[in-house]
């Protein structure tokens, strides 16, 4: 019996959730991945799983075997993936972090691309909420500058100066007219992410002004169709909006006005080598950026 074909199993019969569904993924059969269960647990020298006839549940040794067999095997697979790109075209699966409205708006712009000039490599989004640390599982993480992160366990290089501004349609600029100042903005329908329809900012200049509007949402997406539908005026990231303001979908309004100046870092593990997937992506993001 091989330890990493029956590893392989056990990792799905845990998140696929029995043994028929795991023997489904890797073309088996439910014997099949039965006995290799069985294998591994006898070598472990403990059990695993805990079966009925209805489901198969984790013991507390099952999880913590998880846990590291999932990460060990991850890493065994970049290695042999990194060995075969020494001679051969990268390839393998590249798992990139990012906040919803930076994997959104963000990394999708560039990744068609991407996965042109490296027709090997397969990529897998994971997006996570504002804030959160990267799962240990994630190649490369794109975000803004991330406090709690252990540096011991993270590297990171910065990609590009994040700063919001104003933009609004032209549809919009047509019925309500072109904000001359920011205390125009006052009569100005604000779009707002957040969980209320009132924000207070703080300018590039130090002031602060307080944006309301009729429309609030924590949906990246909802917020940006607003903005394009001509619903109001839209505070974000030029970065996020490029294919809309080359298309001339949005406009900048005021755009000597910015807030919210902060780096945006690829952050990656800090491993014995590097994956060549991860550096291609990262010098791909740079060149593009530049």
């Amino acid at each position: 019996m091989d330890w990493i074909e029956s590893v392989r199993s056990y990792i799905k019969v845990v998140e696929e959730g029995s043994f028929n569904a795991a023997a489904l993924v890797l073309n088996t059969s439910g014997s099949a991945i039965s006995k290799r269960i069985n294998w591994l647990e006898e070598r472990v020298g403990v059990q695993l799983l805990t079966r009925t006839t209805r489901s198969v549940h984790q013991t507390d040794a099952g999880i913590l075997f998880y846990q590291r067999a999932r990460l060990q095997l991850d890493q065994w697979q970049h290695l042999v993936d990194e060995t075969r790109a020494i001679n051969q075209t990268p390839t393998g699966l590249l798992k990139i972090g990012a906040t919803l409205a930076v994997g959104s708006k963000f990394i999708i712009q560039y990744l068609d691309e991407f996965l042109v000039t490296y027709p090997k490599i397969k990529v897998q989004l994971i997006t996570t909420l504002p804030g959160q640390v990267p799962e240990s599982n994630i190649d490369v993480f794109i975000s803004r500058e991330l406090e709690q992160l252990n540096t011991f366990s993270y590297k990171s290089t910065p990609l590009f100066e994040h700063h919001s501004g104003f933009f609004a349609s032209k549809e919009y600029i047509e019925k309500k007219g072109m904000p001359a100042n920011l205390n125009d903005l006052k009569r100005h329908n604000m779009l707002i992410w957040g969980e209320r329809p009132v924000r207070e900012v703080k300018l590039s200049n130090g002031k602060r002004i307080t944006l309301r509007g009729n429309f609030a949402t924590t949906n990246p997406e909802a917020l940006f169709h607003a903005a394009k539908r001509g619903m109001g005026i839209l505070l974000t990231s030029k970065q996020m909006l490029r294919d809309d303001i080359q298309s001339g979908n949005l406009v900048a309004v005021l755009p000597e006005f910015t807030t919210d100046h902060t780096l945006v870092n690829a952050y990656y593990p800090t491993l014995d080598y590097e994956h060549t997937r991860t550096q291609l992506f990262i010098k791909y993001l740079k060149s593009k950026l530049s």
